[in-house]
């Protein structure tokens, strides 16, 4: 018999795994039939669809890890390559989810920043083949950065075969790499993102508040979209990233606030991001004319 909570989060389980799947593949089917139609996907659409892909993968991923970790099945997992092939998808997942919002900020800090640079000026009107050749590099590099997961994750399990555990060799060069490039690098380039799209806002905001009558126009509406946008998949992704850090300290299975709530943020972290984007979409349209 499961006890209570693992009842409450088995049902928790399920219906983050059925959310956060509906919600992406809602994502991915309306850009791949787009793209069937013979439509051509902007540079912010390709990174929505590539984050669509990669919250399904990242939901499937985390749901067998809670799963393994929760209900201790020690015995569909005897193999520690099996484990350790799951283990390297869900760092995967999560290092290119957080490096997908950073191109998603640097692509709308682009489009809303103003600059006479002459580079600048081009990396604008060249975007969409610079996204394009970023996705590709982002996704080769961190699949060969994340490839020592494989060989350094290992199976403990207890005297007494009640308890088992996924742990990584203490090896702290390795996990500062980890850390610094799937976690830091991007999140200091995320913030950087805003915080130069909210500067380039309140410059146009103010120029604006002079024509009273155009003051709250459609371009403007866009512009805050997404601003907003990037400033909750920053926050989520702050989340997520606390959750993982509490969820793997070693914690007293009877501390129920110390074990589940942070599962319950790693389920749903693939929907927030979703629903985010879902009504974050129309900032991908910002107008063409430089602010």
């Amino acid at each position: 018999m499961l006890s209570e909570l693992h009842l409450i989060f088995s049902i928790g389980l399920v219906l983050s795994w059925i959310c956060g799947t509906v919600l992406n593949s809602s994502i991915v089917a309306v850009y791949l039939s787009d793209w069937k139609k013979g439509l051509n996907l902007g540079a912010c659409n390709q990174i929505i669809l590539t984050m669509g892909c990669t919250n399904l993968l990242l939901q499937s991923f985390l749901t067998f890890h809670l799963m393994f970790i929760t209900y201790q099945f020690s015995v569909l997992l005897d193999k520690e390559l099996l484990l350790a092939a799951v283990s390297f998808g869900l760092h995967f997942s999560i290092s290119l989810s957080f490096w997908l919002t950073a191109w998603l900020s640097g692509y709308y800090c682009v489009k809303l920043a103003n600059s006479s640079n002459r580079f600048f000026i081009r990396l604008k009107r060249e975007v969409s083949t610079v996204v394009a050749y970023c996705l590709l590099g982002t996704v080769l590099t961190l699949f060969i950065a994340e490839m020592p997961v494989i060989w350094t994750t290992h199976i403990i399990t207890d005297q007494n075969q009640t308890s088992i555990y996924c742990i990584m060799d203490d090896n702290i060069a390795l996990v500062s790499f980890n850390f610094t490039i799937s976690c830091l690098l991007p999140t200091i380039m995320t913030s950087f993102c805003i915080g130069l799209s909210l500067i380039s806002l309140l410059k146009h905001v103010h120029k604006m508040k002079q024509n009273t009558s155009q003051f709250w126009n459609p371009q403007l509406k866009s512009h805050v979209k997404a601003c907003r946008t990037m400033l909750l998949l920053l926050a989520v992704n702050l989340i997520f990233s606390l959750a993982v850090f509490i969820s793997s300290q070693p914690t007293d299975k009877a501390e129920v606030i110390g074990v589940y709530v942070p599962w319950f943020i790693l389920m749903s972290y693939p929907s927030a991001k979703a629903i985010i984007l879902l009504f974050g979409q129309s900032s991908c349209f910002l107008s063409k004319r430089v602010i």
